[in-house]
């Protein structure tokens, strides 16, 4: 039973898939919200290695998942490039204006290891605490799914300036690069630290046309992944494009040895006879039915476990968990993914 998601990424079929949850460390919780409130703020609480790692371990303690994923924040990299990063409350993140030239020419890789160390300081607490058979992924968001929070300041006016550069791809190239290059040294830092999987967050990809995947989110997602393997060897890597499922079929090919996480307005069933059999998925419960529970919830569990024999899978939501979900409901998707299928 040990390590079984770094097993799973690696291509072994389990009759119980291994499970954690996305945002599984979170408002839900009333101890993370105890720690939440002791901290003072969220950068508080990323920036601080001892808070990070107890609200990191929490969710394990509750329901015994699979893996731990680092409490930290895809805008740690725009923030640690130099453009101001706050949240503000019951608002989400807002971002200062964007220095393009500054974010171009960025080379202050120092700098930037030093401001992102309590992110790694947390890993390595987390991996001293977390029993060995349990795995900790280590995450970043992807350079188009920063860029848009970059470019338009936060998620206002559905990032009107974002698709509006869509437009001119080759002005979003210079940033989209800069940005590949950070990602990388974040999640090789976050490997050597002790990590032992990572996932790229890609949560706005559906925002970029069909037509244009390829140069915007598949080509830099190639180039991530490759470096990160030159350096770390075969680390398990996962990416989880939100409402891009139909693309999938297009990164099958390129044999990029990489799992590919699923959200809950994909159809899994069809993903799952076009796509190799030999590529993990991960995925797709959805939070509201997690929220909705009752007979819905089991036969949505039941759903994707039917699926999860056919291949290496990962048992996850489709997104992040809402605040407003019961933990009862959290428990009764732990009971019935052990039980399998």
């Amino acid at each position: 039973m040990q390590n079984r998601l770094l097993k799973t990424l690696k291509g072994h079929i389990f009759t119980i898939p291994p499970l954690w949850m996305m945002r599984q460390a979170g408002r839900y919780l009333p101890e993370y919200r105890a720690v939440r409130e002791q901290a003072g703020s969220f950068w508080n609480l990323c920036f601080n290695p001892e808070l990070a790692c107890e609200v990191t371990l929490q969710p394990i303690r509750r329901f015994d998942y699979d893996a731990a994923i680092i409490f930290s924040d895809i805008l740690v990299i725009p923030k640690a490039m130099g453009q101001t990063v706050d949240f503000a409350p019951n608002h989400g993140p807002l971002l200062g204006e964007l220095n393009h030239e500054q974010i171009h020419s960025f080379c202050n890789w120092s700098d930037f290891d030093a401001q992102l160390m309590p992110v790694y300081e947390a890993i390595k607490l987390t991996r001293n605490a977390l029993d060995p058979s349990k795995d900790l992924i280590g995450f970043a968001g992807s350079p188009w799914t920063i860029a848009t929070y970059m470019i338009d300041g936060g998620k206002g006016h559905e990032f009107s300036q974002s698709r509006q550069v869509l437009r001119s791809v080759e002005v979003l190239a210079p940033l989209l690069q800069s940005l590949t290059c950070a990602i990388t040294r974040h999640l090789v830092n976050q490997v050597r630290a002790g990590a032992t999987a990572v996932q790229v967050f890609d949560s706005w990809a559906a925002l970029v046309p069909a037509e244009l995947r390829e140069q915007v989110l598949f080509a830099p997602l190639r180039e991530i992944v490759t470096q990160v393997r030159q350096q770390m060897g075969d680390v398990p890597i996962i990416y989880f494009g939100r409402g891009i499922a139909e693309s999938y079929l297009e990164l099958a090919p390129q044999d990029l040895n990489i799992a590919l996480g699923v959200d809950q307005h994909a159809n899994l069933e069809e993903l799952d006879r076009i796509l190799p059999p030999k590529i993990p998925l991960q995925g797709n419960l959805d939070p509201e039915i997690l929220i909705h529970g009752g007979e819905e919830l089991e036969i949505a569990v039941q759903k994707i476990l039917n699926i999860a024999n056919n291949r290496p899978f990962v048992f996850n939501l489709g997104h992040g968990i809402l605040p407003q979900t019961p933990i009862s409901h959290v428990e009764k998707v732990c009971k019935l993914v052990r039980r399998g299928s």
